[in-house]
């Protein structure tokens, strides 16, 4: 089971200013399943999402990602995790001053396996995985914001991650460009047999879910 989360619990502040955003989370997500996460501005979502990749510690609970604990994990450790998730966020965070095959390379970099020429050699098969293998030199800023939003799906799948964790990742495309990145990531996702984690109010794009979960006040149910 590569995410299972166990009474997770979160607190903001302390003392008086203390805020409890996330309460008793538990659910599980298998490989190549999807699992879509609903909720208003402010529920927890976001927070949910950066603890589930290895980017904010918690107050309670059990996380285990890819058969590994998450919680009092040294910086080394949370770093190593880190290499083995991909990130799609709203914001495509495509680094302009490089080319298309630069900034999915970029995904690889980290990697203990890093290596130039086997790095090229799957960032072109990434893009063209998702439909862009020609338009590897050309700049971000010449792209469409549903190619862009593409080429951000391909960097966090590049690296072949166990996790793919999305935050809203259409919520800025048209209806066409949020059902492409949509299908692209259930297509290669379920092809690499990795789990995926989405944290969306795009009602588009609702049925690419395996499990639907929306999280209210804290506290997250099964739909």
């Amino acid at each position: 089971m590569p995410v299972s989360v166990r009474e997770l619990a979160y607190t903001y502040g302390q003392g008086h200013l203390a805020r409890k955003v996330l309460k008793g989370v538990t659910f599980d997500v298998a490989d190549g399943e999807v699992a879509i996460i609903t909720g208003p501005s402010g529920s927890g979502k976001t927070t949910l999402l950066t603890i589930l990749g290895a980017l904010r510690t918690f107050d309670e609970g059990t996380v285990v990602v890819n058969g590994v604990s998450l919680q009092d994990q040294p910086t080394a450790e949370l770093l190593r995790i880190r290499q083995r998730i991909g990130f799609v966020f709203q914001r495509h965070n495509l680094l302009k001053s490089l080319p298309v095959f630069e900034n999915v390379e970029s995904g690889l970099h980290l990697l203990p396996e890093s290596d130039t020429e086997m790095n090229r050699a799957r960032a072109q098969a990434m893009l063209s995985a998702v439909g862009l293998g020609d338009r590897g030199n050309d700049y971000p800023a010449t792209m469409s914001g549903g190619e862009q939003q593409r080429v951000a799906v391909a960097r966090a799948l590049v690296r072949m991650p166990d996790l793919i964790i999305a935050d809203e990742p259409t919520a800025a495309l048209d209806s066409k460009s949020g059902r492409l990145v949509a299908d692209l990531t259930r297509d290669i996702a379920g092809k690499l047999g990795c789990a995926v984690i989405v944290a969306t109010h795009d009602e588009r794009i609702f049925d690419i879910a395996d499990t639907r979960l929306h999280m209210e006040d804290g506290r997250l149910v099964k739909l």
